[in-house]
């Protein structure tokens, strides 16, 4: 089967053969998304869909991958928690059925609740010594309103690999200061929310790595963005155990 996406003007064409449901070794598994004033309300419902189709191909279950989503404007709200929900149906309909908060940009906030509540044992994380893979992906698509550097070091240290995709007119240095590094394997900056369904597709082709034969057949521009789709691909192939 042949898909051809558009990454900000670069066309790639994927070709994959579906076998199964990919299960890969598990997550604790945490959303942070940008629910400021400043993301209509039709990228606000984009991100949702970005969210509800990474997960169709997560094994979603207590003793498998765990996952929690936190919103965040002037304020965080909790959606739900990693020990909210046990299957992945019930995670879907929680995120269909989120509401937009519409005010600020506290990004620095939202990452230090992710650290010191959303991935603590009684919210759900699993024991820092069973040594399961802790997983932030941010979405924003604006320059906080408060700081970010410190508290994402500190989450990052506290060992929760952090991913940070922004949307349109953010600022890289805002960006690298939340990512875990190498930035080049965390760091993804698209146009626009409509060009968020690319970053879908390769996550979905990452994630399922073991159970797709996924080959890119052609690049119509080799430019800078051959690189993006392999750090994308790559590093998430190595979080969902396909090593």
């Amino acid at each position: 089967m042949e898909y051809t996406y558009n990454i900000i003007g670069h066309t790639v064409q994927y070709n994959w053969t579906y076998k199964s449901l990919c299960k890969g070794k598990p997550l604790d598994f945490v959303f942070i998304i940008d629910s400021s004033r400043s993301v209509r309300p039709s990228d606000y419902e984009k991100v949702k869909i970005f969210v509800t189709n990474l997960l169709a191909f997560l094994d979603v279950r207590p003793e498998a991958t765990r996952v929690g989503l936190l919103q965040y404007g002037s304020v965080v709200q909790n959606e739900f928690s990693l020990n909210t929900y046990s299957s992945k149906a019930d995670v879907e309909r929680a995120v269909k059925a989120m509401d937009h908060l519409a005010t600020g940009t506290m990004t620095g906030l939202a990452i230090q609740y992710t650290m010191e509540t959303a991935f603590t044992e009684p919210e759900g994380a699993r024991p820092a010594d069973m040594h399961i893979p802790r997983i932030a992906m941010i979405v924003t698509d604006g320059r906080p309103q408060d700081t970010v550097e410190e508290v994402a070091a500190q989450a990052r240290q506290a060992g929760i690999q952090i991913f940070a995709i922004g949307v349109g007119r953010v600022d890289m240095n805002t960006l690298r200061a939340i990512g875990s590094e190498p930035h080049s394997e965390h760091v993804y900056l698209v146009a626009n929310f409509s060009q968020i369904e690319t970053l879908t597709s390769i996550f979905q082709s990452n994630l399922c790595g073991g159970v797709f034969s996924l080959f890119i057949s052609q690049y119509t521009h080799i430019l800078r963005f051959s690189s993006f789709i392999r750090s994308f691909v790559l590093s998430f192939f190595l979080f969902c155990g396909y090593d």
